[in-house]
């Protein structure tokens, strides 16, 4: 059967953040050729319009108006299934629009907020909207076994499938000849999660006078990061970049520190294998059903410090080309879920 399909996001890359939602978009395209998406962006921005994406601004529109862009998408498009992406308390209101139009709806989760060690930070309101929109989803894909258990534990009865993330081609055209060991960190600057003030913490108990740490991203602790690091002439850090820009970076690293206070999948980590150098993470991480002996694991400073340390004494690891991470692989798992039921 041939599928229609419209996708629905919270997350995607913009012109306020083009690595917002890349992820998604991966996903997304790895099903189809220009593939039709609306999405409502949590950033300030009225409407932007790229071939058969629309994405508006999530602060720019109120509920009614939502639903009325949606109603008016499925009229044009016809739609035989719609794909969520990312649970939002708007998404219960869609997903009801939908459900009484008779189309069938499949839901992709990413969110870190329904990992187990999150759920206390839902009330009994959202949690209850929750249930109800995955009781009614007809099948849900979330990107790791331990973010499949985390919905479990809220709805025992969801219907799930895990569809990993995607690891992208490295491009290796940038390589450079460079003795220094140099570590590097990606993601979002966000001290309370992604913890680049605790991995700072354990480069600066290393004695390496030839080593440095790279800081890539963006975001509310960005300053704090800058005033910590200033004084340091090993330490620097490069602000938001693409994953574009990335992937042609890590090839010239020695090692990917990814040391947040959790992560639904840490798709950093499988990067940096792909672009065969060292990943040094946590064992609980959706991509640590992916590891090999190139990643690493520490769970405490001191373990941290001992990993960087540790990864100075040795020569770059093998590449590995993660083949069911590709495109393709995903692309085809998520056709497949789309046969479902059909």
């Amino acid at each position: 059967m041939e599928h229609r399909v419209l996708h629905v996001v919270k997350w995607y890359p913009n012109q306020m953040d083009a690595q917002n939602g890349i992820f998604i978009k991966k996903h997304i395209e790895s099903v189809g050729k220009n593939p039709y998406v609306l999405g409502f962006i949590n950033e300030d921005f009225s409407c932007e319009v790229d071939g058969n994406t629309v994405l508006y601004g999530n602060q720019q529109i109120n509920l009614r108006k939502k639903v009325s862009i949606f109603l008016n998408k499925m009229e044009k498009l016809k739609p035989n299934l719609i794909h969520f992406h990312c649970y939002s308390k708007d998404l219960w209101v869609l997903l009801r629009v939908a459900l009484f139009k008779g189309i069938r709806c499949i839901h992709t989760e990413h969110w870190s907020g329904l990992l187990t060690i999150n759920h206390s930070r839902i009330n009994t309101f959202n949690r209850w909207l929750i249930r109800d929109y995955f009781k009614n989803i007809h099948l849900i894909l979330p990107v790791s076994k331990v973010l499949d258990k985390g919905i479990k534990e809220i709805l025992p009865t969801a219907k799930t499938r895990v569809v990993p993330n995607i690891v992208d081609d490295i491009d290796f055209s940038n390589q450079e000849d460079n003795n220094t060991v140099r570590f590097c960190v990606v993601g979002d600057i966000v001290f309370k999660v992604k913890r680049q003030d605790l991995i700072l913490k354990a480069f600066s108990s290393l004695s390496c006078s030839s080593c440095e740490l790279h800081f890539f991203g963006g975001g509310p602790d960005l300053d704090a990061l800058k005033k910590l690091c200033k004084k340091s002439k090993k330490i620097f850090v490069h602000g938001r970049t693409t994953n574009q820009e990335i992937l042609r970076l890590l090839p010239n690293y020695h090692a990917h520190i990814q040391f947040s206070a959790f992560e639904t999948f840490g798709i950093a980590t499988l990067e940096a294998r792909k672009a065969g150098i060292w990943a040094i993470s946590r064992v609980s991480f959706g991509c640590s059903d992916y590891a090999d002996n190139g990643v690493l694991m520490a769970e405490s400073v001191e373990e941290l410090t001992q990993k960087l340390k540790e990864v100075t004494t040795l020569s770059k690891p093998d590449i590995n080309k993660l083949e069911a991470l590709s495109k393709d692989e995903i692309g085809r798992k998520i056709q497949m879920c789309y046969e479902k039921g059909n």
